[in-house]
């Protein structure tokens, strides 16, 4: 064992940390049970961990929708759900808040620093990642999409 056996084992570990990065959600648990991606994809979604997720610890993360009425909000999420249109689109075309020019991400969040409402549906347990929901608050309706669970 010298010194060029370190760096060689050393190096064929690195690689392998680096292959794991790179396969991203092969290595989920879905990936890894073979299991079709649509159905799992919503259950497993807070499993797929980006490198940097540890400087959000606790917080969620969604994206918006911001429109005037409920049934103008209710289009839009029929629209998005029927395929229609994408999320990222509607929330450029139609939402009223500045974060439509970035497909409506609002990015990660802790408790409370959201509207009440808005900030109820993000840190209630029983909402799913990537499903749309509508909630009413004093700037109006939105449309939201839960993108990282607290």
């Amino acid at each position: 064992w010298g010194v060029s056996d370190d760096r060689e084992a050393l190096l064929m570990m690195s690689f392998g940390i680096l292959m794991i990065f790179a396969a991203g959600t092969a290595f989920t648990p879905a990936g890894l049970a073979g299991l079709p991606a649509q159905r799992t994809a919503a259950r497993h979604a807070s499993a797929r961990a980006g490198v940097f997720d540890f400087l959000a610890f606790g917080k969620a993360g969604a994206s918006h929708i911001l429109v005037s009425d409920n049934a103008r909000a209710q289009r839009i999420k029929a629209q998005i759900e029927a395929g229609q249109v994408n999320f990222a689109d509607a929330a450029r075309e139609f939402s009223t808040c500045p974060s439509g020019a970035k497909g409506g991400d609002l990015g990660t969040f802790g408790p409370g620093q959201m509207v009440g409402a808005f900030n109820d549906y993000c840190f209630d347990p029983d909402t799913v990642v990537g499903e749309l929901g509508l909630v009413k608050t004093k700037f109006g309706s939105h449309v939201i999409k839960l993108t990282k669970k607290p």
